[in-house]
């Protein structure tokens, strides 16, 4: 990813559990440049139910409660569940992104597929949703886990939604907040 794959910025972002715990709680320096921005250019935050589940495993680690947040500030909120069929024209549907992010994130960790997680696949599978509820007409999947980042840009790569679905690494979005800002 690069710089200039953020511009325009995506007006929707689909956080991941690892991305949160990066960027840390109220007081760091990420944590307050990203919400400025995030305020001051009104992009929305999105949390899916999968990483909901991991932030409640989770919650003794974390410094912030962001289910909370997502319950009672306007700037972030809850995603539905991930409704496999949904596709936009000639892209792939939302179900194959997902299996297809698993599968190669399975073979970068070498790991058998079962054992992992399925956080990281739902992610852009719930970013084609959004593309098709035309609320959104681009969305960042944030992210820090260098395995599903190249996975999930390799899987999206040569489909419809390539430049419609941005992954993004925390320190990419921060270097680029922090000169918009």
């Amino acid at each position: 990813m690069s710089e200039g794959d953020l511009t325009p910025f995506p007006s929707a972002l689909v956080l991941d559990t690892s991305f949160l715990r990066t960027l840390g709680g109220t007081r760091t320096e990420k944590y307050r440049t990203f919400i400025e921005y995030v305020k001051q250019e009104d992009v929305t935050l999105l949390l899916t139910r999968r990483v909901i589940t991991e932030l409640d495993e989770q919650r003794a680690y974390m410094s912030i409660d962001w289910v909370d947040k997502a319950q009672t500030a306007e700037w972030i909120e809850t995603t539905g569940e991930l409704q496999p069929g949904v596709r936009i024209h000639d892209g792939p549907r939302a179900g194959a992104i997902f299996d297809r992010t698993h599968a190669k994130i399975a073979e970068r960790e070498q790991k058998n597929p079962d054992e992992l997680r399925k956080t990281d696949a739902s992610l852009p599978a719930i970013s084609v949703m959004l593309l098709g509820s035309r609320k959104f007409g681009r969305v960042g999947i944030l992210i820090d886990d260098n395995h599903a980042e190249e996975s999930i840009e390799s899987v999206l790569s040569d489909t419809y939604y390539e430049g419609r679905i941005t992954v993004v690494n925390i320190w990419d979005a921060l270097s680029y907040m922090e000169t918009e800002i």
